[in-house]
């Protein structure tokens, strides 16, 4: 083990290196900001000259950098997340009032505005310049409080009868000369800005024109991902399975999505995938990753799927190819399901739920209210298969059911249940994941499962806690074995803390037991117990690109002491566009 330790290594080092030294910021891009922020100092200053409310002015303050400005925005947002939501729900409940608001003549009548407020000059001049301006009968103003959609109605109706009334009065005379020498006098300071201006819209009209001649489609949107790895794994050669004899890779895959809505409540995706992202082989489903593909780079029609509301609840998913349960029911483990997190395949969700025959079929979601959702699915990997044995109905299938349940803004559980047929040649009871014992109890027959999962999540701003714990009962349905019985279990602990060590940066850790046969009738069950660690840190260096580096550790593969611990280590990047 020890003469592969400095090439496995490798991986992980790059990529906290990687992390670390696109954090920096870039000091050329501060002396641009400032150098901006004081160009547009001195075009407002000039505008202030002749600003007849005499309006503060705003100043520019110069900013870092984009990057850092993005991170600030994100820092915040998840800093403050259970204020910020509070918020929101204060906000979604309008204030009850019992009175008609009453037009104002004078700023003087209302008693919470005062000559420092920042919003003091704008009042005034609703209030005495225009006489458009409506507050409550008792003298308050509550410019702090949110508007209701009544009372934008009032106020903007009131202001517009203003308007109308300035226009019927409008003659030749209404504009002094002193106001047209402002006018003039502004064309002929800004009046390089002004011709650089109409330039740019005449180039954008230009494009406009070349975009609506040439476009790919009025209703598709072409939006795509690349995901590079950089991958090793190492152990002792002993047992059953081994990561000996695995070499340092470097792996890629590439997804095409194309989004359609003809509606603009509907979506269509089409999705064509192509690489080379194998992952490690040791002869364990247990060390297989995230993200990853079949090698060869052969492009596949990964996905077709449509999903259209029936009402304001209601929605309804039908499938060609790749409609698995997950699009539709939340998987309640959202930090680690997305490009930047997980590592390991198993660390994503609870396979025996939502890795379960998918591809073709129907599904049907129901927001119950706010706090229950109902999720229903019935999919087939070999719908498009008309021979015996196969098709909708005789093939390899799925039916689910899904409860969530959302008690608070912050707190999910969710029960589910799949009942699952796996044809001869294509049974996975585990979901790619586990022993080989608990992927194919029976060996190589017709097999039936009924799937038991309970999937739950928790946010604390900035940690995120998830979990799940997943039974199924397998059934042999035909050979020698018919009608033998097994029992597998799994279960997974996983926590994300956003913004820990660098701003955009996650630290996310889980550990749980992949699928193991733990009794089997007329066959040997899974003689031992092996745990999944796994570690890994992500840093969001944008809205298009993040890295992942970090390792995962399968203590006893296929759940047999006699095979050593396998370490798998990963540095990993997404770039989306």
């Amino acid at each position: 083990m020890g003469r592969k330790t400095y090439v496995v290594i490798f991986p992980l080092i790059l990529g906290m290196g990687l992390v670390l030294s696109i954090a920096s910021t870039s000091k050329a891009e501060e002396q641009i900001s400032t150098q901006d922020s004081d160009q547009n100092n001195h075009i407002l200053e000039t505008i202030e000259k002749y600003n007849p409310l005499n309006q503060p002015v705003l100043k520019f303050q110069p900013i870092a950098s984009s990057k850092q400005e993005t991170a600030t925005t994100t820092t915040e947002k998840n800093a403050n997340d259970s204020i910020i939501l509070e918020k929101i729900e204060q906000y979604s409940q309008f204030p009850e009032i019992s009175f008609p608001l009453e037009q104002i003549n004078s700023v003087n009548q209302l008693s919470d505005v005062l000559p420092t407020d920042w919003a003091y000059t704008a009042v005034q001049g609703l209030a005495e310049r225009y006489g458009c301006l409506l507050a409550s009968p008792n003298g308050t103003f509550s410019g702090n409080r949110a508007i209701t959609r009544y009372e934008f109605a009032a106020n903007l109706n009131e202001c517009l009868q203003v308007i109308q009334g300035l226009i019927e009065q409008f003659d030749e005379n209404y504009i002094s000369s002193e106001d047209l020498e402002k006018s003039q006098k502004l064309q002929e300071d800004f009046a390089v800005e002004i011709a650089e201006l109409k330039s740019r819209l005449d180039a954008l009209e230009t494009r406009a024109d070349v975009l609506d001649a040439n476009q790919f489609s009025t209703t598709t949107v072409l939006k795509g991902e690349v995901t590079l790895a950089l991958y090793d794994a190492f152990g002792d050669d002993s047992g059953t399975v081994s990561a000996d004899d695995v070499q340092m890779g470097f792996g890629h895959n590439v997804t095409l999505n194309f989004d359609t809505s003809f509606t603009g409540k509907d979506f269509l995706r089409t999705r064509i995938r192509v690489g080379d992202l194998p992952g490690v082989s040791t002869g364990t489903a247990m060390t297989f990753l995230g993200l990853g593909s079949p090698g060869g780079d052969i492009a596949k029609l990964a996905e077709v799927y449509y999903t259209f509301p029936l009402n304001d609840r209601m929605s309804a998913y039908v499938g060609g190819a790749g409609l698995d349960f997950d699009l539709m029911a939340p998987a309640l483990n959202p930090k680690l399901i997305s490009s930047n997190g997980s590592l390991s395949l198993f660390g994503i969700y609870n396979p025996n739920i939502y890795i379960q025959p998918g591809g073709a079929g129907l599904g049907y979601s129901y927001q119950i209210n706010d706090n229950f959702r109902l999720d229903l699915a019935y999919l087939t990997g070999s719908g498009e298969d008309p021979r015996d044995g196969r098709g909708l109905f005789n093939g390899t299938n799925s039916a689910y059911a899904q409860l969530t349940v959302s008690p608070t803004i912050n707190f999910d559980f969710s029960l589910a249940y799949v009942r699952s047929y796996y044809t001869a040649d294509s049974v996975e009871v585990s979901g790619f994941t586990g022993s080989e014992n608990a992927a194919r109890p029976f060996g190589d027959v017709a097999t039936s499962a009924d799937h038991f999962g309970f999937q739950t999540s928790y946010r604390l701003a900035p940690v995120t806690v998830s979990g799940w714990v997943g039974y199924s009962n397998a059934r042999a349905e035909a050979g020698a074995r018919e009608g033998d019985k097994a029992d597998i279990w799994n279960w997974a602990v996983t926590v994300a803390i956003d913004d820990l060590l660098l701003e955009n940066g996650m630290l996310g850790f889980s550990v749980g037991q992949q699928p193991k046969l733990t009794n089997v009738d007329n066959g040997d069950e899974d003689p031992d117990t092996s745990l999944q660690f796994q570690v890994f840190y992500s840093y969001r260096i944008s809205n298009n690109i993040d890295i992942t580096s970090g390792f995962f550790v399968e203590t006893k593969p296929e759940h047999d002491d006699q095979n050593d611990p396998i370490w798998v280590f990963v540095t990993r990047s997404s770039l989306r566009f």
